[in-house]
This record gives C-alpha cells, structure tokens and sequence, in this order.
C-alpha cells in the first residue's frame, strides 16, 4: 500500500485510559500507536458486518463462507 492509496483519520475525544490501554498493547506488539490502530482498522474493515454477510446471502448465486459467517458471530458474542 503507497502513501497515495491512503487517508488520515483523526479520532478525537477518545478517554485517556481508553488511549493507555491501546498504547500499552501496541507497545507489547512493539508497534506504534498508529500502526497499531491502523492495523486493528484494516482488520475491522476486512471483517464483514451481520448485514453485509445477509446482503451476500440474498444475492443470488452467493459464494457465502459458512466459517466467516460463523466466526463474525463469535466476535459479535464475544463482543456482548
């Protein structure tokens, strides 16, 4: 990925304790805070949401992966 192929975004009023704690596992990953955030944000956005994943099943002629299905409803759990 080049430079041209990204964006900056700018997350405000994020808690201080909420900050300390995405520095220290950053930090245990021997990354910094913004590659750390980067990373987790391209893994979020590679991660389908439940409605995307419903989108792609009405499609006729869907490819749907059962275990991607099945491993976003353990993250929303998990999540709960």
């Amino acid at each position: 990925m080049s430079e041209r192929d990204t964006k900056p975004v700018h997350v405000r009023d994020v808690p201080a304790d909420v900050v300390e704690i995405l520095q220290a596992r950053a930090g245990a990953e021997g990354m910094s805070l913004t590659a750390y955030l980067r990373n987790r944000f391209i893994e979020m956005a590679r991660q389908p949401t439940m409605a995307e994943l419903y989108q792609r099943s009405r499609v006729e002629g869907s490819t749907l992966d059962v275990s991607e299905y099945i491993s976003t409803l353990r993250e929303i759990r998990d999540e709960e």
